[in-house]
């Protein structure tokens, strides 16, 4: 969890700690170590601060995703990778070396178009 990230999304809000205990049926201690860092959500507190604060699970974990991305937007670029075994170019199988460029190709336009959609929809949070 990253509990900067958290702390953030809850002041936004204008919520104190205690209310977002009480939002999640939790002690307030509870909710403290988390924006402390002492102490990891369980699952169903992760999908429900997930589900509060409109962000991906993704997000609230630190990963380097957009706010605003669902879990439709993110692909898993590795997984796509490997069920090509067989990607070509020019008549010739790539290498793993070519493989790994391709992906970090893909990921700059994957990460491009989801700004360019966040943007044109307004949808930052």
């Amino acid at each position: 969890m990253d509990k900067e990230r958290l702390k953030m999304l809850r002041k936004e809000k204008g919520l104190t700690q205690g209310d977002m205990a009480e939002i999640l049926e939790i002690a307030r201690t509870t909710y403290a170590n988390y924006e402390q860092g002492t102490r990891e959500p369980d699952n169903r507190i992760l999908n429900r601060l997930a589900d509060f604060f409109i962000v991906s699970i993704d997000y609230l974990l630190g990963r380097d995703v957009p706010r605003w991305a669902t879990p439709e937007d993110l692909v898993d670029l590795e997984e796509i990778l490997k069920n090509n075994v067989h990607m070509a170019y020019g008549g010739e199988d790539l290498t793993d070396e070519d493989k790994q460029r391709v992906q970090e190709v893909l990921k700059i336009i994957f990460w491009d178009k989801l700004k360019k959609k966040g943007s044109n929809e307004g949808k930052v949070k």
